[in-house]
């Protein structure tokens, strides 16, 4: 038994965080099985390879078509330049959010896209947070390095805030505020199609589940590393 009134109050500090803890991980765990299971705005969308495998980190998003009213993303989305590599080496952002890029190596870089009508150069110097930009249409950005040239990635901006990509079981899950008709769509850079996209186009309702199964093998994603390493420590 507690009978110290320091030792007292330590036992019910530790109780009431106990219970706290179970609270949230049981109501982060209703979320989930809400989104999934019971919640009638829920559309799941499964990307499998040609060999009905998952496949992780494909970029699936909803195109409305029938002037449905949608919500505006309004968080930042962060693209880092990390162990000389985009991270990640795919980013998507709503064409009304801002997009910051921030170097987390100790050397610079010199961040840049060919894309007509998005052009950007900037060089960014080791630890900072540079040109938070924003687009205001749907584009796919291919981005580069001028220091380092074997560095890629892409930032995909699109038209909607329903975008996601899908996790190891080849999952993207959306909460709909609201269904109707509706483009899907799978994208990924190293798709062998045109625009490297697939789409279906769908009336979406209670629980639906979209599946998609590839018909070619993708492209392998280029490598992120050079054997002829180098370094900027200049005034670059």
């Amino acid at each position: 038994m507690v009978s110290h009134p320091f030792l007292l109050r330590s036992a019910l500090l530790h109780y009431y965080v106990v219970i706290a803890s179970l609270f949230f991980i049981s109501l982060s765990s209703w979320t989930v099985e809400a989104c999934t299971r019971e919640n009638s705005s829920c559309v799941q969308v499964q990307v499998n390879n040609v060999k009905n495998i998952p496949l992780e980190n494909m970029v699936v998003y909803l195109e409305p078509l029938a002037a449905q009213v949608l919500p505006q993303q309004s968080e930042t989305v962060n693209i880092s330049q990390h162990s000389k590599s985009f991270i990640p080496y795919i980013s998507v952002s709503q064409s009304t959010a801002k997009v910051s890029f921030e170097n987390k190596d100790d050397i610079t870089h010199h961040i840049y896209s060919a894309d007509s009508e998005n052009k950007f150069s900037f060089k960014i110097r080791a630890g900072k947070t540079d040109s938070t930009t924003q687009f205001n249409h749907a584009a796919e950005i291919a981005m580069g390095c001028n220091i380092h040239d074997w560095m890629s990635g892409y930032l995909l901006v699109v038209d909607t805030p329903y975008f996601a990509k899908t996790d190891a079981q080849g999952i993207a899950s959306f909460t709909m505020k609201e269904l109707g008709k509706y483009r899907v769509v799978v994208w990924h850079p190293q798709l062998r199609t045109e625009n490297n996209r697939i789409f279906k186009e769908k009336n979406l309702s209670t629980d639906d589940t979209i599946t998609f199964t590839l018909t070619k093998n993708m492209d392998d994603i280029p490598s992120q590393k050079s054997d002829d390493d180098f370094d900027f420590l200049s005034d670059y």
